[in-house]
């Protein structure tokens, strides 16, 4: 065979099944969101059907975010791609906070320990539904630091047209162990500050103080990580959160201007993390494939 033969991409469903699988999963965990179901039922559907439909409609959505990220994005840039697969896969995360209360058991076991827990707002719900998103990536992140090359068939979503690219080394399951904490408890801090938001005055200090051991640990794993990459990667890193704070710049200036014109609320402090935390999930969501598709790479004997 010729060396310059090109090397036709290799269909790969099980990421679509494994996804699948952990979608149920989490689904199973929840409780149709009585907001949602009240306002389903105002509008005539009866309970019959919308309480099976709030189960069912977060697994189909995120497979079809899945399936239309992969088909949009076939051919194109890993920029593109991921963005895709980032800001679709925000989308279905966003139907299954909607329609379900997911870990319907946790706010239970957390009132018994705090006492009650007041209604959430929307920016409390936002940041239980970002907590549970990191802490699901950081999972599965922590599954290929575990299992390796197993784990990484398991969950690849892309076509592949040279397997080496998801080789994992033991060497750099390191890098896959740090990230995943690095992510879980990231998630750990959004969830604290939702009950530092939601618990009564007199016991905010301790989930306060837990939200911040959780930050600073996730931070100092962050930093971990920039010290094993090299100047690729660090790159990466640096344009990946560029972008973000361009489009975090953009988008405060044109609330800004709307809430000049009455149009909106101002914004709170909660409002522009959580602002901030989505946009460097979505911008820098590539450069997490890129680098892990080029760790392989590098250092290989030609």
């Amino acid at each position: 065979m010729n060396s310059s033969t090109q090397i036709a991409p290799r269909q790969n469903t099980y990421g679509v099944v494994t996804l699948g699988v952990l979608a149920v999963a989490v689904v199973a965990t929840g409780v149709p969101d009585a907001e949602t179901a009240a306002w389903l039922t105002e509008r005539g559907v009866p309970a019959a059907l919308s309480t099976p439909a709030m189960y069912v409609l977060p697994v189909l959505a995120i497979l079809a975010s899945l399936l239309v990220a992969r088909a949009l994005g076939r051919g194109r840039s890993p920029v593109v791609r991921w963005s895709l697969y980032a800001g679709l896969g925000a989308v279905g995360g966003f139907v299954m906070g909607l329609c379900l209360d997911l870990f319907a058991a946790v706010p239970n076991i957390i009132a018994a320990i705090t006492g009650p827990l007041a209604e959430p707002t929307l920016l409390d719900t936002l940041l239980w539904v970002l907590g549970g998103l990191c802490v699901v990536l950081g999972l599965m992140v922590g599954g290929i630091a575990l299992f390796g090359q197993s784990a990484v068939t398991a969950l690849q979503v892309e076509e592949v047209s040279d397997p080496e690219c998801l080789e994992v080394r033991r060497a750099e399951r390191g890098v896959f162990a740090w990230s995943a904490v690095g992510m879980i408890t990231l998630g750990l801090a959004c969830c604290a500050l939702a009950v530092t938001r939601q618990a009564d005055e007199t016991v905010r200090l301790a989930p306060a103080i837990v939200g911040c051991v959780m930050a600073i640990v996730s931070v100092v794993a962050s930093y971990v990580l920039w010290r094993g990459f090299d100047e690729m990667q660090r790159r990466h890193v640096i344009d990946g959160y560029a972008s973000s704070a361009i489009v975090a710049t953009l988008g405060g200036f044109a609330w800004a201007i709307l809430e000049g014109l009455g149009h909106v609320e101002p914004i709170s402090a909660t409002g522009v993390f959580l602002v901030l935390i989505f946009v460097q999930l979505l911008v820098t969501s590539y450069v997490t494939s890129s680098v892990m598709g080029q760790m392989s790479m590098i250092g290989k004997p030609a």
